[in-house]
């Protein structure tokens, strides 16, 4: 009787200590990251629904009566466009500028802007082929009317004849 006892409660110590010295935190650790994803994910939504809200607030301030529903756009080839020209009435609410148009002087600082890029580009090549004494004047003239492709042109010959 004692070797069948013996033989019994071996096994259900053994499983009992086995029990008692396994370690929960794993599960508790998995709830606590549950616990924080939920937290940053509230976060996240709340920061989502705030941006929402600002956005709705800068249009409105952009413009006032893009959302009133007795204003509608005139036809024509800007009629999809929301801030397209719009009636009287709309003008007295909005203005008569459209806000998408860039000013005129936009395109005349940009185009300055390019000739200064091609200017500097020649004059960047023009030295260059001085400097090395080799090289083909046809590059200046060409980054002058084309710019960045030019260059790009000329830098990859200049480093086909290093290699040669």
């Amino acid at each position: 009787m004692k070797k069948t006892l013996l033989q019994w409660l071996c096994p259900a110590v053994l499983a009992a200590g086995l029990v008692l010295s396994v370690d929960t935190t794993p599960v508790m650790a998995q709830d606590r990251e549950r616990a924080e994803l939920n937290e940053r994910l509230n976060r996240l939504e709340r920061r989502i629904n705030e941006m929402a809200e600002h956005q709705q607030r800068v249009m409105q301030h952009l413009a006032p009566g893009l959302n009133r529903p007795d204003i509608k756009p005139a036809a024509g080839p800007c009629a999809t466009c929301p801030l397209a020209p719009q009636p009287k009435a709309a003008q007295a609410v909005m203005g008569p500028k459209c806000p998408l148009k860039p000013c005129p002087y936009f395109w005349v600082a940009l185009l300055g802007l390019a000739a200064t890029i091609n200017i500097l580009l020649a004059v960047w090549i023009f030295t260059d082929i001085r400097k090395r004494g080799e090289g083909h004047g046809i590059f200046v003239a060409l980054a002058l009317v084309a710019g960045i492709p030019t260059a790009i042109i000329y830098a990859l010959v200049r480093i086909g004849d290093k290699k040669s």
